[in-house]
């Protein structure tokens, strides 16, 4: 047990040491939530708070998971709050800051149930905030964070017990499922758990102790997973387990040689914070030189922490994200140098504090450079331009509030797969027998430019920014040739989308400034009117097309 460090520490200046901390921590925190509202959202993102549009309709029906929906769950009630596309991207962040906001209050609880004081607790917390790529990511709406939240919950129940009994550790395991069925990369923290518990008793030479507690665990984490394969009626249970085992068997097993590089993300996430890391993972190691000396609950935190952390950085694909499952327990151990120091901890404490912010709020104030402004310009003029049931395609899932024709994900595995299949690609498919109304031009469209950009440009016009709507650019007096992608009532509007009146003509019969278009090629000639106008599905589009050149982000 800890007291040395906390005695050490002037009675005096305690309270005042609390407080400034609390003060710190709700500056970080601040500055978490101003992340949640200002930074760019990536890929990953808007597909996974999307995806739960498809809970309740379409799911093992038209939509094939390939994960456990956990996340889904969770990002369905932004789907719930939100009252348009920009609102429910918005409300996912805040819902995945306040989890996050509940994750540092339980590694407080953790910190706590390894006998460290109020006053070393918040330091810890104060530590991880101030890990960049934490206080960068912790509020994203991804898995991971939802997945953490869990995984700390799990660890908690089994540190703050006097004993280990059946109850707890079958609660314990309830939560590890629950993390298994947001993300499945929790299989690192469920054996890591289950390690933790055994290796304590294969300490104190109480092994078929050790093989109980494994046992308890895994039937509490055995609880939530079968209950999620018996969650859709209408599906076999059988086909559901299948889906949350090969899913992410098949992404495992693709390995990293589709991306290159990815081992600088573990360099990038050390040298952002190499001192903060230095004192973690020399705490880690002072613990573990003396791990028979530790009691029960320092044994199992230190054991769990060393296997998630081994787990994390030998992880196949480690982006940034990944480093989150880490970080919270890793933070659990920065003190253990300090603990060793013989000469003015108070001096140490200082110069620690000052080092955790310092050390993150360079970095802090770059990423507040990119914002998501331009993004939500894209999903506002996206979802006003189509209607609840009319479908736009961008193979990143941007509105989360608006159907798809597939849930085809443009990542590098699917890009590189689009260009090598080419005319039989699921991409190329869509746009010839299920086109959508809308595309929307991310940077994945562009990596398949050379597929769908001839299908693209005879059938569509761009509108705005990273914008094309079904429909041609017409020229006074020049005959036109428009691949029709979707049939309907078109008009004519000017470039900022005002209906403007002029007269057609249609594979050479004459018109007006309305007609009515089938699937398929038409001759167009705008006989009267504006020197240039755009022909496209009738709608209100005034204030929502903008010239423009697209974001490349």
């Amino acid at each position: 047990m800890q007291t040395e460090a906390t005695s050490a520490f002037p009675a005096r200046y305690a309270r005042s040491a609390q407080l400034a901390l609390a003060v710190l921590i709700a500056i970080k925190l601040a500055v978490v939530f101003l992340f949640a509202w200002h930074i760019q959202y990536v890929m990953d993102e808007m597909g996974q708070i999307g995806f739960a549009k498809y809970l309740g309709g379409g799911i093992f029906e038209t939509v094939q998971p390939t994960k456990a929906l956990g996340f889904a769950a969770f990002y369905k009630l932004a789907h719930l709050i939100g009252e348009d596309a920009v609102s429910i991207l918005r409300v996912g962040r805040l819902q995945v800051a306040l989890l996050g906001c509940a994750t540092l209050c339980m590694i407080y609880a953790c910190a706590r149930a390894l006998h460290e004081d109020r006053l070393r607790a918040l330091a810890i917390v104060l530590v991880l905030l101030s890990f960049s790529n934490f206080a960068e990511r912790i509020y994203r709406t991804i898995s991971e964070p939802i997945a953490l939240f869990f995984a700390v919950a799990a660890l908690l129940v089994v540190l703050r017990g006097a004993s280990l009994s059946g109850r707890r550790l079958l609660v314990a395991g309830i939560l590890s499922g629950l993390a298994f069925l947001t993300t499945q990369k929790s299989v690192y923290f469920n054996i890591a758990l289950a390690l933790g518990l055994m290796a304590d008793a294969a300490l104190a030479r109480r092994y078929l102790e050790g093989v109980s507690r494994a046992a308890w665990l895994v039937l509490g984490w055995i609880v939530p997973v079968v209950g999620y394969c018996f969650a859709f009626p209408s599906v076999a249970a059988l086909r559901v387990a299948q889906s949350i085992v090969s899913g992410p068997l098949e992404a495992a097993t693709r390995g990293d040689g589709e991306y290159d590089g990815l081992g600088e993300f573990i360099v990038q996430t050390l040298v952002l914070n190499p001192i903060l890391y230095a004192f973690c993972f020399g705490g880690m190691l002072l613990a573990l030189l003396r791990i028979r000396a530790l009691d029960q609950s320092r044994r199992i935190a230190l054991v769990f922490t060393i296997v998630v952390t081994t787990f994390v950085f030998l992880h196949n694909q480690p982006w940034p994200y990944v480093f989150l499952m880490a970080q919270p327990f890793v933070a659990l151990w920065v003190l253990g140098p300090i603990d060793r120091v013989s000469h003015s901890p108070r001096q140490v404490w200082l110069a620690l504090a000052v080092l955790a912010l310092a050390s993150s709020f360079a970095r802090n104030i770059e990423c507040l450079r990119f914002g998501n402004a331009a993004q939500l310009a894209v999903v506002e003029r996206a979802e006003a331009m189509t209607a609840p049931g009319e479908v736009y395609f961008d193979g990143i899932g941007m509105v989360p509030n608006r159907p798809e024709p597939s849930d085809l994900w443009l990542d590098v595995h699917f890009v590189l797969a689009t260009l090598a299949e080419r005319e039989n690609s699921e991409a190329y498919r869509i746009l010839t027998e299920d086109p959508p109304k809308i595309v929307i031009w991310s940077y994945r469209m562009e990596a398949i430019k050379s597929v769908v950009g001839p299908l693209i440009e005879d059938s569509y016009v761009r509108v705005a920014p990273n914008l094309r709507l079904a429909g041609q650019r017409l020229s006074r007096g020049k005959a036109t040739m428009f691949d029709v992608p979707v049939g309907g009532v078109y008009r004519l509007y000017d470039a900022a989308g005002n209906a403007v009146q002029g007269r057609l003509e249609l594979d050479g019969a004459p018109g007006a400034s309305q007609v009515i278009l089938a699937p398929g090629q038409a001759t167009v000639l705008l006989q009267s009117g504006p020197a240039e106008a755009l022909l496209v599905p009738e709608g209100r589009y005034t204030g929502v097309f903008s010239p423009g050149d697209d974001n490349p982000s």
